[in-house]
């Protein structure tokens, strides 16, 4: 299935959405996750593109592999240049629905993972890539075939970025902009998530200023290291209550000081509450 359009980088089909979109004054979204995986083909403009602690600026022709919980943030640079872009999104379930014992359809997400490398940058992926995306979304819905055509484009876009990062995987995690500093203290965030996150406590540990670390994390990540704990305990919260956790153990597990605080940012961060949440996973 695909759509034309998309709000709020909310996923509404169960399989895949495949967005062509063009635009002039487009708003920055701020850093972000979701839980299905995202192929994102740069077509034209001036933009920065952040996964975590990587920062790509990016050239026409671009892949982007997103894989699922990965905090995320486009930052255009000059929003009078058309931005333009293809958009792939893929509900997990559908990509292991779609996958075979021997070929995992979920190995470029995995790799990029695996790598902290996201970034695909090869003239002849990316042609193929762009046939491929431009082919579904442009397709009509109706027509007698087309379902099973598109599904077909999209598992060979799948095993060419499968098979490019499994032998490439040491060639383009260099593209990325890694600042030293921002991936200690993202690695020291993820292995601490449950702790005090104080400003003082992580400067402490990477052995910096707290003054300086703020600023650069800021300057690499475009959002404060508050605001990326917060969101990055979402995500965690998010993913304990999709394993069957009570809602009222995960705010503990994910280190929030108490239930209002964690309810009050789950509901700002995702439109409802972590008990809504609960019950939609259990109707699925």
């Amino acid at each position: 299935m695909k759509i034309d359009k998309y709000e709020n980088q909310q996923m509404s089909a169960t399989t895949f959405e495949v967005h062509h979109k063009k635009d002039k004054d487009f708003k920055t979204v701020e850093m972000h996750s979701h839980d299905f995986s995202e192929v994102y083909f740069f077509l034209q403009g001036s933009a920065t593109y952040i996964i975590e602690d990587c920062k790509y600026a990016l050239r026409p022709g671009d892949v982007l592999i997103i894989p699922p919980n990965k905090l995320h943030q486009l930052d255009i640079k000059d929003s009078a240049e058309t931005y333009e872009r293809f958009v792939l999104w893929l509900n997990q379930r559908y990509l292991k629905r779609i996958s075979t014992a021997k070929t995992d359809l979920n190995t470029c997400f995995l790799q990029a993972s695996a790598h902290n490398a996201f970034l695909v940058r090869n003239g002849v992926i990316s042609d193929k890539i762009r046939h491929g995306l431009d082919a579904v979304a442009h397709s009509q819905d109706d027509a007698f075939g087309s379902d099973v055509e598109n599904e077909e484009r999209i598992k060979a876009l799948l095993v060419i970025l499968g098979q490019y990062f499994l032998q490439n995987a040491d060639d383009f995690a260099f593209y990325g902009k890694n600042n030293p500093c921002v991936t200690k203290a993202i690695d020291y965030i993820s292995e601490h998530i449950t702790e005090d996150l104080s400003l003082d406590t992580i400067a402490s540990a990477l052995f910096v200023d707290k003054y300086y670390f703020a600023h650069v994390f800021k300057e690499n990540t475009n959002t404060s290291p508050h605001r990326y704990i917060l969101k990055k305990r979402l995500v965690l919260s998010k993913q304990f209550i999709e394993q069957g956790y009570p809602v009222t153990e995960v705010y503990i597990k994910c280190g929030f000081s108490d239930y209002t605080h964690f309810f009050r940012a789950f509901k700002n961060e995702y439109g409802i509450t972590p008990k809504q949440f609960y019950a939609s996973i259990n109707l699925q």
